[in-house]
Formats: structure tokens, sequence, C-alpha cells
């Protein structure tokens, strides 16, 4: 099985010290990542969002420069900050 991940990045170059970690569900997956790229361009985030598809992953990662950006990510879309 070859690992498939896809990187999608705006301003920042590395990865922000702060992630959020979101469940992948594949049958949602486009919409979910128009509703974020919306949340985020709208907001002139910078972040870099790393899409993990192997089974035991199957999570969407976004990481922030900050950890104002992170919870506010966080509080609309669910799950945990990781830091």
């Amino acid at each position: 099985m070859s690992i498939r991940h896809v990187n999608v990045t705006t301003r920042v170059g590395a990865e922000g010290p702060y992630r959020v970690d979101l469940p992948l569900d594949p049958g949602t997956l486009n919409e979910r990542l128009f509703d974020i790229g919306l949340w985020l361009v709208e907001r002139d985030i910078p972040h870099q969002a790393r899409i993990l598809m192997e089974p035991e992953h199957e999570r969407l990662r976004v990481s922030f420069p900050d950890v104002e950006n992170a919870d506010a990510f966080r509080k609309r879309f669910g799950s945990r900050l990781n830091s």
C-alpha cells in the first residue's frame, strides 16, 4: 500500500507549532476542504494543511503559527488543539 497525502499551503512554508487534527471522512472530503479553505481565506490566516489518507490516520491536520488562530479554527471545526 502506498502512502498518499496532499499538502495545501497558502503563506506558510513551514509547519506551525499549533496543530488541529480533524477526523477525515472520504465521502465528504471535498465539501469539508472547501468549507475550511473559505474560512481560512476569509480571515487571511496563515496556515498549512496536510491530509493523511493511510487507514490508521485518516485525518486532516492544519497547523498555525499562533495559538489564537488555531483555537478559533478548533472552535469552528471541532477536534482538539495539539502543540
